[in-house]
């Protein structure tokens, strides 16, 4: 959910709609991937997977 939020640029209902789940299950889902980026090996994991998330939707939007 975080990704899709993130990543895709999803509100918290679209993103919690793709899973099934309701806005405030999303919004907290969020913040508590927010409160684990203090961890440097987490954020940079993070990170990296927020890169290929944004570099798969270029290549959506490409075609």
């Amino acid at each position: 959910m975080y990704l899709a939020h993130v990543a895709c640029g999803l509100t918290y209902g679209r993103a919690a709609q793709l899973y099934g789940r309701d806005r405030t299950t999303a919004a907290h889902a969020c913040r508590m991937v927010e409160e684990r980026r203090d961890d440097p090996t987490f954020d940079r994991i993070l990170d990296l997977l927020e890169r290929c998330v944004r570099a798969g939707r270029w290549q959506i939007d490409a075609c």
